[in-house]
């Protein structure tokens, strides 16, 4: 199998499946019965098969708490295992779509994010797992969000209409108000089904981030009861995906995504800035060391920015490889890993690769749970101590 990017390998098994909106005309309520019923009987509906190879699957990410891992990947499997000695227990999960990421929260609560808009939660450590929000709900949220953009864009328009006073204004509220209204008669029953989220991150109990394809953007501020679409009202006016998410210690919540964008919130998603990097490709993930941040993504690109995001410079990896995923060995070590069993090191002035020829793997995700480094990929998981890390890569 050829290497691919990380989110290409999250959305290759993606669905389109029809999801009902709330309708009123025959030839629509038609159409609704016979998406409820298609969605009734797809992977949505259907709970996680387990499976006695499930260690060999496809696991797109890791997360720990302490020393309890849980990770994720296709078909909507989910293991967890209490301590690097300890085995892998395959978890109760409702649905089978893909799971491409996971956060803990606390050592019972965490939450995991997927395909067809799925949002699940546990309350157990990972054990079991319940579905809290899917592609149905999100094509309702979709619906509601555009009208109301419309309602207010086209408020606007009229207003600066009538005032004469900026021709310029005048003709970029028109063409917002027209993106707008064209993606609302757009929408259809499959909308909310075909996105899929990437990324979910929980600052505190009750504000939480949930981020993913074509710049959508959920966000909670009762810790997962009710969930608000927002991407229309961040700056991403071209929808591109938004792939990973990150905080620092002073609360500023980092987004980067397709085509260098990247933005930041300092006030808990009351506003959002644009970061300026000087990219066009793809970047996949985003790390945080006190000040210094550096986001990573398509080819072996990857960026640094000393002061919370404000300015970016390059940085020369000598790598082409895809990166798809990072964690910090210590405090001042960056573990990098990617396409073809990539693993460099990064110590803030040089990148070292240890990746070995031999091992071509694609790594999909690393994890550093003290002295172990465990890694995800297209055949399962993989450990190995710090000081082996040489050897590592799947096998």
């Amino acid at each position: 199998m050829p290497s691919m990017d990380k989110k290409s390998l999250a959305l290759l098994c993606a669905l389109s499946l029809p999801v009902p909106l709330l309708v009123h005309s025959a030839s629509e309520e038609q159409a609704t019965n016979k998406a409820t019923s298609y969605v009734n009987n797809n992977v949505l509906q259907v709970a996680a098969e387990m499976n006695n190879l499930v260690e060999k699957s496809l696991f797109l990410e890791i997360d720990h708490f302490l020393q309890r891992q849980v990770m994720v990947g296709e078909y909507g499997r989910i293991l967890v295992r209490e301590n690097a000695d300890s085995a892998w227990i395959q978890a109760n999960v409702p649905v089978q779509t893909t799971i491409t990421a996971v956060e803990f929260i606390d050592d019972k609560v965490a939450w995991a994010v997927g395909h067809q808009g799925v949002i699940l939660k546990t309350i157990d450590g990972g054990y079991n797992w319940s579905k809290v929000f899917d592609g149905i709900q999100l094509t309702s949220l979709l619906k509601t969000s555009l009208e109301v953009q419309v309602t207010l864009l086209t408020a606007e328009f009229e207003q600066v209409q009538s005032a004469s006073i900026d021709e310029d204004s005048l003709d970029e509220l028109e063409m917002q108000l027209d993106d707008a209204s064209y993606k609302l008669e757009d929408l259809t029953a499959t909308s909310g089904i075909e996105i899929a989220f990437f990324d979910v991150l929980f600052n505190a109990a009750d504000y939480g981030l949930v981020i993913g394809a074509y710049g959508a953007m959920l966000e909670t501020k009762d810790g997962g009861n009710n969930w608000e679409y927002i991407g229309f009202q961040v700056p991403n006016p071209e929808g591109f995906h938004l792939n990973s998410l990150t905080i620092d210690d002073n609360n500023n919540i980092y987004i980067v995504g397709e085509a260098g964008l990247g933005m930041a919130t300092s006030d808990q998603g009351q506003s959002w800035r644009s970061l300026n990097i000087d990219y066009l490709g793809s970047l996949f993930g985003i790390e945080v060391n006190g000040p210094s941040l550096y986001s990573y993504g398509l080819r072996g690109n990857m960026f640094a920015s000393q002061d919370q995001g404000e300015t970016w410079q390059h940085l020369d990896t000598g790598v082409t490889n895809h990166i798809f995923s990072a964690d910090w060995l210590n405090n001042k070590e960056l573990l990098l890993v990617g396409a073809g069993g990539l693993k460099l090191v990064y110590n803030g002035n040089t990148f070292e690769n240890i990746s070995k020829s031999n091992q071509r793997i694609d790594i999909t995700s690393v994890k550093i749970v003290d002295d172990n480094v465990i890694t995800t990929g297209l055949r399962g998981w993989q450990t190995s101590s710090k000081s082996k890390l040489g050897q590592g890569g799947l096998k």
